[in-house]
Protein backbone atom coordinates (compact mmCIF):
# COMPACT_ATOMS: atom_id res chain seq x y z
CA UNK A 1 0.00 0.00 0.00
CA UNK A 2 1.48 3.35 -0.87
CA UNK A 3 2.52 5.44 2.27
CA UNK A 4 -0.31 7.79 4.07
CA UNK A 5 2.44 10.46 4.36
CA UNK A 6 2.84 10.48 0.25
CA UNK A 7 -0.70 11.11 0.28
CA UNK A 8 -1.06 13.89 1.90
CA UNK A 9 1.67 15.47 0.61
CA UNK A 10 0.33 15.15 -2.79
CA UNK A 11 -3.14 16.68 -2.25
CA UNK A 12 -1.12 19.40 -0.11
CA UNK A 13 1.19 20.54 -2.68
CA UNK A 14 0.71 24.17 -4.21
CA UNK A 15 -0.36 24.73 -7.60
CA UNK A 16 0.49 27.40 -10.85
CA UNK A 17 3.73 28.24 -11.56
CA UNK A 18 5.90 26.47 -8.89
CA UNK A 19 4.61 22.93 -10.72
CA UNK A 20 5.78 24.73 -13.98
CA UNK A 21 7.07 21.37 -16.35
CA UNK A 22 10.42 21.60 -18.25
CA UNK A 23 11.09 18.46 -18.99
CA UNK A 24 7.85 16.58 -19.50
CA UNK A 25 7.94 12.27 -20.07
CA UNK A 26 6.74 13.01 -24.10
CA UNK A 27 9.54 16.04 -24.41
CA UNK A 28 12.35 13.86 -22.84
CA UNK A 29 11.34 10.76 -25.19
CA UNK A 30 10.89 12.54 -28.17
CA UNK A 31 14.48 13.61 -27.52
CA UNK A 32 15.81 10.35 -27.20
CA UNK A 33 14.48 9.17 -29.87
CA UNK A 34 16.33 11.65 -32.17
CA UNK A 35 19.72 10.70 -30.25
CA UNK A 36 22.38 8.10 -32.61
CA UNK A 37 24.38 5.23 -31.49
CA UNK A 38 27.23 7.52 -31.39
CA UNK A 39 25.48 10.26 -28.79
CA UNK A 40 24.32 6.93 -26.74
CA UNK A 41 28.14 5.78 -26.67
CA UNK A 42 29.30 9.54 -25.57
CA UNK A 43 27.03 10.08 -22.89
CA UNK A 44 27.80 6.77 -20.88
CA UNK A 45 31.01 8.15 -19.95
CA UNK A 46 29.75 11.80 -19.27
CA UNK A 47 28.51 10.92 -15.40
CA UNK A 48 26.49 14.02 -15.19
CA UNK A 49 22.77 13.57 -14.34
CA UNK A 50 21.39 14.56 -17.55
CA UNK A 51 23.49 12.12 -19.61
CA UNK A 52 22.54 9.24 -17.70
CA UNK A 53 18.72 10.17 -17.35
CA UNK A 54 19.05 10.50 -21.41
CA UNK A 55 20.68 6.84 -21.69
CA UNK A 56 18.71 5.27 -19.01
CA UNK A 57 15.73 6.48 -21.28
CA UNK A 58 17.08 5.81 -24.58
CA UNK A 59 17.43 1.86 -23.32
CA UNK A 60 13.89 2.29 -21.82
CA UNK A 61 12.46 3.15 -25.10
CA UNK A 62 14.86 0.16 -26.80
CA UNK A 63 13.11 -2.41 -24.45
CA UNK A 64 9.74 -1.20 -24.63
CA UNK A 65 9.42 -2.48 -28.43
CA UNK A 66 10.33 -6.57 -27.23
CA UNK A 67 9.73 -6.95 -23.64
CA UNK A 68 10.73 -10.45 -22.84
CA UNK A 69 13.70 -10.21 -25.37
CA UNK A 70 15.23 -6.99 -23.67
CA UNK A 71 14.94 -8.75 -20.28
CA UNK A 72 16.71 -11.72 -21.32
CA UNK A 73 19.26 -9.25 -23.01
CA UNK A 74 19.79 -7.22 -20.09
CA UNK A 75 18.60 -3.85 -21.98
CA UNK A 76 15.91 -3.30 -18.99
CA UNK A 77 18.84 -4.17 -16.74
CA UNK A 78 21.00 -1.26 -18.15
CA UNK A 79 17.97 1.41 -18.24
CA UNK A 80 16.96 0.55 -14.86
CA UNK A 81 20.84 0.71 -13.82
CA UNK A 82 20.93 4.25 -15.60
CA UNK A 83 18.33 5.91 -14.19
CA UNK A 84 18.92 4.73 -11.02
CA UNK A 85 22.07 6.61 -11.08
CA UNK A 86 20.04 9.64 -12.36
CA UNK A 87 17.25 9.20 -9.69
CA UNK A 88 20.19 8.48 -6.79
CA UNK A 89 21.65 11.97 -7.87
CA UNK A 90 17.65 13.75 -7.17
CA UNK A 91 16.39 14.19 -10.78
CA UNK A 92 12.30 13.83 -10.39
CA UNK A 93 12.35 13.19 -13.81
CA UNK A 94 14.35 9.99 -12.91
CA UNK A 95 12.60 9.11 -10.07
CA UNK A 96 9.27 9.33 -12.11
CA UNK A 97 10.72 7.57 -15.38
CA UNK A 98 12.27 4.87 -12.47
CA UNK A 99 8.84 4.06 -10.87
CA UNK A 100 6.86 4.00 -14.80
CA UNK A 101 9.71 1.39 -15.81
CA UNK A 102 9.57 -0.85 -12.57
CA UNK A 103 5.37 -0.46 -13.34
CA UNK A 104 6.02 -1.50 -16.67
CA UNK A 105 8.64 -5.09 -15.72
CA UNK A 106 5.38 -6.37 -14.20
CA UNK A 107 4.50 -7.56 -17.30
CA UNK A 108 7.26 -9.52 -18.08
CA UNK A 109 6.94 -11.42 -13.97
CA UNK A 110 9.14 -9.41 -12.58
CA UNK A 111 7.62 -7.26 -9.71
CA UNK A 112 10.21 -6.77 -7.58
CA UNK A 113 10.47 -3.10 -8.20
CA UNK A 114 7.38 -2.58 -6.91
CA UNK A 115 7.93 -2.14 -3.93
CA UNK A 116 10.47 0.95 -4.72
CA UNK A 117 7.55 2.97 -7.06
CA UNK A 118 6.10 4.88 -3.76
CA UNK A 119 9.24 6.00 -2.74
CA UNK A 120 10.51 6.95 -5.79
CA UNK A 121 7.38 8.86 -7.01
CA UNK A 122 6.94 10.89 -3.34
CA UNK A 123 10.90 12.02 -4.11
CA UNK A 124 9.78 13.52 -7.60
CA UNK A 125 6.62 14.58 -6.23
CA UNK A 126 8.20 16.61 -3.44
CA UNK A 127 10.01 18.33 -6.27
CA UNK A 128 6.66 19.23 -7.75
CA UNK A 129 7.10 17.38 -10.79
CA UNK A 130 3.59 16.89 -11.66
CA UNK A 131 3.92 13.85 -13.57
CA UNK A 132 4.65 12.35 -10.53
CA UNK A 133 1.19 12.89 -9.46
CA UNK A 134 -0.26 12.49 -12.70
CA UNK A 135 1.27 8.54 -12.35
CA UNK A 136 0.23 8.20 -8.56
CA UNK A 137 -3.59 8.99 -9.74
CA UNK A 138 -3.20 6.39 -12.28
CA UNK A 139 -1.84 3.62 -10.57
CA UNK A 140 -4.86 4.03 -8.16
CA UNK A 141 -7.28 4.46 -10.89
CA UNK A 142 -5.97 1.14 -12.41
CA UNK A 143 -4.20 -1.05 -9.27
CA UNK A 144 -1.43 -3.11 -10.14
CA UNK A 145 2.21 -3.21 -8.50
CA UNK A 146 0.99 -2.99 -5.12
CA UNK A 147 -1.94 -0.11 -5.61
CA UNK A 148 -5.31 -1.03 -5.06
CA UNK A 149 -8.08 0.70 -6.81
CA UNK A 150 -9.36 4.22 -5.51
CA UNK A 151 -11.21 5.93 -7.80
CA UNK A 152 -11.87 8.58 -5.48
CA UNK A 153 -8.45 9.26 -4.63
CA UNK A 154 -6.93 9.02 -8.81
CA UNK A 155 -9.76 11.23 -9.47
CA UNK A 156 -8.96 13.69 -6.90
CA UNK A 157 -5.00 13.77 -7.60
CA UNK A 158 -6.08 13.66 -11.30
CA UNK A 159 -7.61 16.89 -10.92
CA UNK A 160 -4.98 18.46 -8.50
CA UNK A 161 -2.69 17.90 -11.47
CA UNK A 162 -4.94 19.24 -14.31
CA UNK A 163 -5.52 22.15 -12.46
CA UNK A 164 -1.51 22.84 -12.30
CA UNK A 165 -1.67 22.26 -15.79
CA UNK A 166 -0.26 18.48 -16.71
CA UNK A 167 -1.51 17.92 -20.05
CA UNK A 168 -1.21 14.06 -19.65
CA UNK A 169 -3.97 14.30 -16.24
CA UNK A 170 -6.50 15.36 -18.49
CA UNK A 171 -6.17 12.00 -20.16
CA UNK A 172 -6.29 9.82 -17.55
CA UNK A 173 -9.66 11.78 -16.31
CA UNK A 174 -11.04 11.88 -19.98
CA UNK A 175 -10.42 7.71 -19.34
CA UNK A 176 -12.13 8.26 -16.20
CA UNK A 177 -15.39 9.57 -17.89
CA UNK A 178 -15.17 7.02 -21.11
CA UNK A 179 -15.31 4.08 -19.07
CA UNK A 180 -16.94 5.71 -15.71
CA UNK A 181 -14.51 4.76 -13.47
CA UNK A 182 -15.35 6.67 -10.30
CA UNK A 183 -17.81 8.87 -12.06
CA UNK A 184 -20.64 8.32 -14.33
CA UNK A 185 -20.14 7.36 -17.91
CA UNK A 186 -20.35 10.51 -20.10
CA UNK A 187 -18.88 10.79 -23.53
CA UNK A 188 -19.13 14.06 -23.77
CA UNK A 189 -17.58 15.42 -21.12
CA UNK A 190 -14.78 12.68 -21.46
CA UNK A 191 -14.22 14.53 -24.95
CA UNK A 192 -14.23 17.83 -23.05
CA UNK A 193 -11.04 16.48 -20.95
CA UNK A 194 -9.52 15.22 -24.06
CA UNK A 195 -9.56 18.83 -25.44
CA UNK A 196 -8.43 20.24 -22.80
CA UNK A 197 -5.45 18.06 -22.87
CA UNK A 198 -5.27 17.93 -26.91
CA UNK A 199 -4.78 22.05 -26.67
CA UNK A 200 -2.12 21.84 -23.97
CA UNK A 201 -0.06 19.76 -26.60
CA UNK A 202 -0.71 16.16 -24.60
CA UNK A 203 -0.62 13.46 -27.80
CA UNK A 204 -2.45 10.73 -26.22
CA UNK A 205 -5.27 12.83 -25.79
CA UNK A 206 -5.01 14.44 -29.07
CA UNK A 207 -4.79 10.66 -30.39
CA UNK A 208 -8.37 10.47 -28.51
CA UNK A 209 -9.95 13.10 -29.42
CA UNK A 210 -9.30 13.02 -32.69
CA UNK A 211 -10.59 8.97 -32.59
CA UNK A 212 -13.92 10.28 -31.09
CA UNK A 213 -14.14 13.56 -33.41
CA UNK A 214 -13.44 10.59 -36.56
CA UNK A 215 -16.10 8.39 -35.26
CA UNK A 216 -19.05 10.65 -33.80
CA UNK A 217 -18.54 9.70 -29.98
CA UNK A 218 -20.24 12.03 -28.31
CA UNK A 219 -18.79 14.70 -30.80
CA UNK A 220 -19.90 15.99 -33.93
CA UNK A 221 -18.60 13.83 -36.58
CA UNK A 222 -15.40 15.72 -38.34
CA UNK A 223 -13.09 13.59 -40.36
CA UNK A 224 -10.87 16.67 -41.53
CA UNK A 225 -10.41 17.66 -37.86
CA UNK A 226 -9.90 14.42 -36.95
CA UNK A 227 -6.64 13.67 -39.21
CA UNK A 228 -5.18 17.63 -37.87
CA UNK A 229 -5.68 16.27 -34.13
CA UNK A 230 -3.91 12.26 -35.62
CA UNK A 231 -1.31 14.26 -37.10
CA UNK A 232 -0.25 16.48 -34.26
CA UNK A 233 -0.39 13.61 -32.06
CA UNK A 234 1.72 11.19 -34.79
CA UNK A 235 4.59 14.51 -34.75
CA UNK A 236 5.20 13.66 -31.50
CA UNK A 237 6.40 10.38 -31.93
CA UNK A 238 2.72 8.49 -30.54
CA UNK A 239 2.45 5.39 -32.82
CA UNK A 240 -1.31 5.00 -32.50
CA UNK A 241 -1.54 8.02 -34.00
CA UNK A 242 0.80 7.65 -36.49
CA UNK A 243 -1.17 4.70 -37.59
CA UNK A 244 -4.29 6.28 -37.35
CA UNK A 245 -3.18 9.01 -39.85
CA UNK A 246 -2.26 5.82 -41.94
CA UNK A 247 -5.62 4.78 -41.82
CA UNK A 248 -6.97 7.97 -43.25
CA UNK A 249 -4.76 8.33 -46.15
CA UNK A 250 -5.47 4.81 -47.20
CA UNK A 251 -8.95 5.19 -46.91
CA UNK A 252 -9.25 9.02 -48.47
CA UNK A 253 -10.89 9.75 -44.99
CA UNK A 254 -10.54 13.60 -43.84
CA UNK A 255 -7.79 13.99 -46.56
CA UNK A 256 -6.54 12.87 -49.81
CA UNK A 257 -5.95 9.65 -50.09
CA UNK A 258 -2.22 8.52 -50.84
CA UNK A 259 -1.10 5.25 -50.16
CA UNK A 260 2.69 6.35 -50.25
CA UNK A 261 2.17 8.26 -47.19
CA UNK A 262 -0.39 5.57 -45.62
CA UNK A 263 2.83 3.31 -46.08
CA UNK A 264 4.81 6.14 -44.48
CA UNK A 265 3.05 6.97 -41.81
CA UNK A 266 2.63 3.19 -41.15
CA UNK A 267 6.31 2.45 -40.79
CA UNK A 268 6.82 5.95 -38.77
CA UNK A 269 4.35 4.06 -36.47
CA UNK A 270 6.10 0.87 -36.38
CA UNK A 271 9.55 2.50 -35.93
CA UNK A 272 7.97 4.06 -32.74
CA UNK A 273 6.05 1.07 -31.40
CA UNK A 274 5.49 -0.80 -28.44
CA UNK A 275 4.08 -3.84 -26.73
CA UNK A 276 5.18 -5.85 -30.10
CA UNK A 277 1.93 -4.64 -32.35
CA UNK A 278 2.63 -3.14 -35.43
CA UNK A 279 0.80 -0.88 -38.04
CA UNK A 280 2.17 -2.62 -41.32
CA UNK A 281 1.43 -5.92 -39.88
CA UNK A 282 -2.35 -5.17 -40.54
CA UNK A 283 -2.08 -3.57 -43.77
CA UNK A 284 -5.78 -2.77 -44.76
CA UNK A 285 -5.66 -0.93 -41.56
CA UNK A 286 -8.88 -1.62 -40.61
CA UNK A 287 -9.03 0.02 -37.33
CA UNK A 288 -7.75 2.84 -35.44
CA UNK A 289 -5.24 2.69 -32.41
CA UNK A 290 -5.60 3.90 -28.75
CA UNK A 291 -3.67 2.99 -25.66
CA UNK A 292 -1.37 5.02 -23.58
CA UNK A 293 2.12 4.73 -22.49
CA UNK A 294 3.30 2.48 -20.48
CA UNK A 295 0.66 0.08 -20.75
CA UNK A 296 0.91 -1.41 -24.05
CA UNK A 297 -1.57 -1.92 -26.36
CA UNK A 298 -4.01 -5.12 -26.00
CA UNK A 299 -4.91 -4.77 -29.77
CA UNK A 300 -6.95 -2.83 -31.91
CA UNK A 301 -9.72 -0.97 -29.98
CA UNK A 302 -11.75 1.23 -32.22
CA UNK A 303 -12.87 0.56 -35.89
Amino acid sequence: MYKRLLLVLALCLPVGGAFAQLNSPDALRSAARALTVGDLLGLAGNGDTQSELRLGLSLQLIAERDQPAAKESGVTQSAAYWLRQAADKGSAPAQYLLAELDIRRVGVGDTAGCSEVSTLLDKAIAQHYLPAMTALGHRYLEGGCGFRVDDSLALSLLRRASAADDAEANYWLGVSYEKGLGVRANQPEANTWFRKGAEMGDPACQNALAINVAEGNGASKNETEAVEWFRKSAEQGNFEAACNLAIHYQRGEGIAKDNLLAMTWGVISDRNASGGIYCTDHIDFRRRQRSRWPKPPSGPMHG
